[in-house]
């Protein structure tokens, strides 16, 4: 188990200790080329969703949580690289205990159905994960970022079936 697998089923087992998303204003127009914790913070904050669990210093994750209970992890990468502070792109990831219809073929099909997602299945540790990753170099949005997030959040849903061989 890798330390961020471990760091997220430890958040998820922390769930009644959820607090409000609370850190800098939410600024739509604001370029981003790298992210910090309090912005991953300030984004999920600005979806309405709370924040979970957030990374101790020097990590820079978050476990968000929406308002229907459903969980995800957003996770700096690229972090103060060619001197540059703050990590330059996020990870994005929805994971689930692994449905036990799941199989490599069902993981391909959920692929080439939704390319705006990456989806993998860890048959060893039995995780089913849907991933989206955004770059900040040269700079996007606040807006941007969070849009991303939502995008995610909106297809793990319809692509969860394929993946799980529901479909």
């Amino acid at each position: 188990m890798t330390l961020r697998s471990a760091a997220l089923l430890g958040a998820l087992a922390l769930v009644g200790f959820a607090g409000p998303a609370s850190a800098q204003a939410y600024r739509a127009d604001e370029i981003k080329k790298s992210v910090s914790l309090a912005d991953l913070v300030t984004i999920v904050g600005a979806i309405g969703h709370t924040v979970i669990e957030k990374g101790p210093t020097p990590e820079v994750y978050v476990l968000g949580e929406t308002e229907t209970g459903f969980m995800y992890f957003l996770q700096g990468s690229a972090c103060d690289m060619n001197n540059v502070p703050g990590c330059q792109g996020i990870m994005m990831q929805v994971r689930f205990e692994l449905p036990p219809a799941t199989t490599y073929e069902t993981v391909s099909k959920a692929n080439l159905v939704q390319a705006a997602l990456n989806t993998s299945a860890d048959f060893d540790e039995g995780t089913l994960v849907f991933t989206r990753y955004q770059v900040l170099d040269h700079g996007v949005t606040m807006a941007n970022i969070r849009e991303n997030v939502v995008v995610l959040l909106s297809l793990v849903p319809e692509t969860f079936p394929i993946a799980a061989g529901e479909q």
